[in-house]
């Protein structure tokens, strides 16, 4: 979310909504529309993914796929993933600066529900297969930010 870090947080709240909706939708069409099957629709999780994080137009040097994430498992989840994936970002947001290991936390938190508690009308295989993938993708693109070192915020009196 490099617009909120230019400083406007309209920009960045619009920017994350069509950012969150370009897989949010396809995602949702695909759920509610089309009658795909969980395996399908696991290659679409995978595909949006490997698309956004590898793209061909940026000489396979894409994003690390945070925003197409959230879509993709706030459509799965029917919005659920919002409150799990919101907390959990405020939370470790406010005690540590590492936005990698915020971000890996916060989506294992978001793991650990689905797998906990399905809310999903998939088999649980697929989506199990699904949500891994995702996390050890989130882990890859972050790889070279866990070598820095828990940068706690300072508590203010």
């Amino acid at each position: 979310m490099n617009v909120f870090r230019a400083g406007s947080i309209l920009w960045g709240m619009i920017s994350a909504f069509l950012e969150i909706s370009k897989s949010a939708l396809p995602i949702l069409y695909t759920i509610t529309i089309s009658q795909m099957s969980d395996r399908t629709m696991l290659l679409c999780i995978i595909s949006s993914l490997i698309g956004h994080g590898f793209s061909p137009f940026l000489k396979f040097k894409g994003g690390k796929s945070l925003a197409v994430t959230a879509g993709t498992w706030l459509a799965i989840t029917k919005g659920e993933a919002f409150y799990i994936l919101g907390a959990s970002l405020i939370f470790l947001k406010t005690l540590q600066k590492n936005d990698a290991i915020t971000v890996t936390f916060a989506f294992s938190t978001l793991y650990i529900y689905i797998i906990l508690r399905n809310t999903t009308y998939f088999e649980t295989e697929s989506l199990l297969y699904g949500i891994t993938f995702n996390l050890l993708f989130i882990i890859f693109k972050h790889r070279k930010e866990y070598n820095q070192k828990l940068n706690f915020r300072s508590i203010r009196k």
